[in-house]
């Protein structure tokens, strides 16, 4: 009889221990992925901007784990995130494409994409150790004047 209660004791205890080993990695698999925070701000004339308004990316460090990119808009518009030679990897009809990031967010909203580092890593080997420059926007509220963001890419 002593045997019968110990089984079923140790399987509720390898049990939990499987439960405990998958949140822990799960809780990890988060915390390695570097993420980026933009906020849409308006400014007078009807203008927006997105902050902060330059972000530095090193190649040695931030190269080996996924870039998700996160855009919260806390405004009473819709806004656009537009970043036209820098690429999100996304999965449309269950095949993983590329394309240029160009993210609406709605009013209230907060939205979020992974940057493709594979064709980041093109870029700045085509650089040839130079630091590579991404611009961003806002194409609905973009005026002459504002020149956008930029996300550049160091050693």
């Amino acid at each position: 009889m002593k045997g019968f209660r110990r089984c079923p004791a140790r399987a509720v205890g390898v049990w939990l221990g499987c439960v405990i080993g998958v949140g822990v990695f799960a809780i990890l698999s988060t915390v390695w992925a570097k993420e980026i925070a933009f906020v849409a701000r308006e400014v007078e004339d009807q203008q927006a901007v997105w902050l902060p308004g330059e972000i530095v990316i090193h190649r040695s460090t931030d190269f080996r784990e996924p870039l998700i990119l996160r855009f919260e808009n806390p405004t009473e518009r819709t806004h656009v995130f537009e970043a036209p030679a820098l690429f999100e990897s996304i999965e449309e009809g269950g095949v993983q494409v590329t394309r240029p990031v160009r993210i609406t967010i709605p009013p209230k909203g907060t939205e979020q994409t992974v940057i493709d580092r594979d064709r980041m890593a093109t870029d700045a080997i085509a650089a040839e150790g130079e630091a590579v420059t991404y611009r961003f926007y806002c194409p609905l509220h973009r005026v002459d004047a504002d020149m956008g963001g930029r996300i550049v890419v160091g050693q």
